[in-house]
């Protein structure tokens, strides 16, 4: 059972990266509103999801040809992560050359907060879970 928990699971390794990457488009959410009045400013947008997505079906155990699972899988570590900010290019620009949208960037920093604090639960429960099994009792 603790095998498990520490070896095969990479559950705490994908939570702590998805909120790498959410922290990140939070910072560059801020970063956006911050800048909604300078002109020529051109909002931050951060991608990740994709990219830990295919980490993730990267980690994911393999069956044969006769059902068995491969074991082989256990022992990969989850890849280098890191969220790719790049310049938005496609919204749409204002008289002063920004094209920051105040409303747009409240909704997303108001969705990614939300994700933060899911992403931040899970983790906590996860860490109970572990510790749980551990102690050989209910938490």
């Amino acid at each position: 059972m603790i095998q498990h928990l520490f070896r095969d699971n990479k559950t705490p390794n994908v939570l702590l990266a998805s909120l790498e990457g959410h922290s990140a488009r939070q910072k560059a959410i801020v970063n956006n509103i911050a800048n909604v009045d300078t002109p020529g400013y051109r909002r931050i947008d951060v991608s990740f999801e994709e990219k830990l997505q295919r980490e993730v079906d990267r980690l994911r155990p393999e069956r044969s040809s006769d059902g068995t699972i491969s074991t082989d899988w256990a022992d990969r570590p989850l890849g280098d992560f890191s969220p790719e900010a790049s310049i938005d290019m496609t919204a749409p620009v204002r008289f002063d050359g920004s094209n920051v949208q105040i409303d747009r960037e409240m909704v997303d920093l108001a969705k990614t907060t939300g994700k933060i604090t899911e992403l931040t639960e899970l983790f906590v429960r996860q860490q109970r879970v572990i510790k749980a099994a551990i102690l050989g009792r209910n938490q």
